[in-house]
């Protein structure tokens, strides 16, 4: 009879292979002769850190981000993939023109983004952000939660270990699905969901039915903020445009909650 895992040796597992670490039959010889990653990062001395990442491709993770920063007032957001995935490359009001190390910096009021000006083929890949000087950084996410935990680098090393991360979903059958995979990848005593295009006091029957386990647990504890749907910012995306007053209040809720939680 085959013995039981635990999800949480399950994880680790999931995480060294995605990181190379079964390559060869030598996991030691492995690790030890592994190129290290692009740079490494430490936020500042008071800088508080909000991670944010997708359940899957389109969720809306970076509408999320720049909604978190705008509440937190005079932040920044990190904008963490390739130049060709940028979602904020149309979110400045002003640009300010290329910072170090292949960064590109916008500014939106009080909000500082930072985003790449070149290609990255992953996680694993991306240079450490320019150093801050804000007291709230939204590292906006976008690769899939499996890539990023599985990944060497600054950027892994803090979805590992953060004490707080939001997660992105729709709130479809099939986003709901990736919800609870991703809750069971990242570990859901973490995790804060954000559903994108739904009334918080207007759950459909078929998105109750189909929210799995960890996502009941999660909605039970308060740890679920459903930012309302928004015709026209489903259609353009984000752009220089102020943000719509739904969304921009229940971000302002949301980073209530994380601001508790964060170090």
């Amino acid at each position: 009879m085959t013995a039981l895992v635990a999800v949480e040796e399950l994880r680790r597992a999931y995480a060294a292979a995605r990181a190379g670490a079964f390559r060869d039959r030598d996991c030691h010889a492995a690790s030890a002769t592994t190129p290290p990653p692009v740079g490494s990062w430490t936020a500042a001395e008071g800088e508080r850190v909000v991670l944010v990442a997708p359940c899957s491709q389109g969720a809306g993770a970076s509408t999320v981000a720049l909604a978190i920063a705008t509440a937190a007032g005079a932040a920044r957001v990190v904008e963490c993939c390739t130049a060709s995935a940028s979602a904020l490359a149309g979110a400045a009001d002003a640009e300010l023109g290329r910072a170090s190390d292949g960064w590109v910096e916008g500014a939106r009021g009080e909000v500082l983004l930072q985003r790449r000006g070149d290609r990255v083929a992953g996680p694993a890949d991306l240079p450490s952000p320019p150093p801050g000087s804000v007291s709230v950084t939204v590292l906006d996410c976008g690769w899939a939660a499996e890539d990023l935990l599985g990944s060497r680098g600054w950027l892994g090393d803090l979805a590992r270990t953060l004490s707080t991360v939001v997660l992105v979903a729709r709130p479809t059958l099939p986003g709901l699905r990736r919800a609870e995979i991703t809750l069971a990848l990242v570990g859901a005593e973490r995790a804060h969901l954000v559903l994108v295009g739904m009334h918080p006091r207007r759950w459909p029957r078929t998105v109750d039915r189909a929210a799995g386990p960890l996502t009941r647990r999660l909605r039970a504890a308060g740890r679920i903020t459903c930012l309302p749907f928004h015709a026209g910012l489903a259609v353009t995306g984000v752009t220089s445009e102020p943000l719509p007053v739904g969304v921009l209040r229940a971000a302002r809720s949301l980073f209530v909650v994380l601001e508790g939680a964060l170090p």
